[in-house]
């Protein structure tokens, strides 16, 4: 599926001067990012996404401070778990 975006040539400009020339792949990722934060999708849709490997697609989430989710449901399940084998 493609999408398309609008861009005023004022603003254009001046995202390009921040973003580089390439917008559409700027754009791309702004939004993989955000989906990714949002837990809307995983880190492996986002490589798929942008065309990347998993490690590449963590890095970029590392660049925009993004943190790997983690709920209260996994981290009791990770000590209930650590608990097991530590038994």
């Amino acid at each position: 599926m493609k999408l398309t975006i609008d861009v005023p040539d004022t603003l254009r400009q001046s995202l390009e001067r921040q973003l580089g020339p390439d917008l559409s792949q700027a754009a791309k990722e702004a939004l993989a990012v955000a989906w990714y934060q949002s837990e809307r999708i995983s880190i492996g849709q986002v490589a798929e996404l942008l065309g990347i490997s998993v490690y590449e697609a963590e890095g970029l989430m590392k660049k925009n401070n993004v943190s790997a989710p983690y709920s209260l449901e996994d981290y009791d399940h990770d000590r209930e778990t650590l608990g097991r084998i530590l038994k």
